[in-house]
């Protein structure tokens, strides 16, 4: 199962980290701790978010996948 799902996980993290203007422009907005916390401003606050997220996705993904770490569905 973890073959399968690991690659998607990961491509859809480099999709978060590639596309955070547009995730944030088509359905979430501004988040508002994002935007406290990581600054305002063109290129920060939630785009960063988005980015950080995506490559958490990505790293968790590739540890799954090595068998660094388990998840139980």
């Amino acid at each position: 199962m973890r073959f399968l799902l690991a690659p998607l996980i990961f491509a859809l993290g480099i999709l978060c980290m590639k596309y955070s203007v547009q995730i944030t422009d088509q359905f979430s907005g501004k988040i508002d701790l994002a935007e406290k916390y990581l600054g305002s401003g063109v290129g920060a606050g939630t785009y960063t978010w988005w980015k950080l997220f995506g490559l958490a996705l990505c790293i968790l993904s590739v540890l799954w996948l090595l068998g660094k770490i388990q998840f139980s569905f």
